[in-house]
């Protein structure tokens, strides 16, 4: 009966990581329409780049997702790929804030892609029992509502005339 309890504790997702995860989505969804409505053009540059900004943190923080479960592999040469894997997300999410200042069009695009690697990584971890099932569907459902953000951000974004346009 215990095993049974472990196993349905595993699929679902705990309230307070729900809560988190959806309030970490207001940022997303607020910047994204308060730079689309504003009527200064000086504003509205500075909300997309805090948008790309704090898309950035997120990513990176999904990287530290990836280094917390690393830490608890036996195996060497998979702890070692595990780090090394978790790093990735930070590296790519500084690129993209640095693209940002010249092209933000590529920026959201790099950050998209990203989002759905780390999406499919972790999805992955889950598959393989190195991260709870319910991690899944969190960050499915949390990837999807991000991405959904950052092509609201890029249509209420009219400098943008497409993937490499600048701002």
């Amino acid at each position: 009966m215990r095993e049974a309890n472990i196993v349905e504790q595993n699929q679902h997702i705990p309230i307070s990581a729900l809560l988190l995860g959806v309030a970490g989505l207001i940022p997303f969804f607020g910047l994204a329409v308060w730079q689309g409505v504003s009527a200064d053009e000086l504003l509205a540059g500075r909300l997309m780049m805090g948008f790309v900004f704090y898309a950035a943190s997120i990513l990176s923080f999904l990287g530290g997702i990836g280094w917390g479960l690393a830490m608890n592999e036996t195996d060497p040469v998979q702890r070692g790929l595990a780090f090394s894997v978790s790093t990735v997300p930070a590296l790519i999410a500084w690129a993209a804030a640095f693209i940002n200042v010249q092209n933000l069009g590529f920026a959201l695009t790099i950050l998209g892609a990203a989002f759905l690697l780390q999406s499919a990584w972790d999805w992955h971890l889950t598959q393989i029992g190195r991260a709870p099932r319910w991690f899944a569907k969190l960050r499915i459902g949390l990837t999807i509502a991000v991405l959904c953000a950052m092509a609201l951000a890029w249509s209420l974004q009219p400098q943008l005339s497409g993937i490499g346009g600048a701002v």
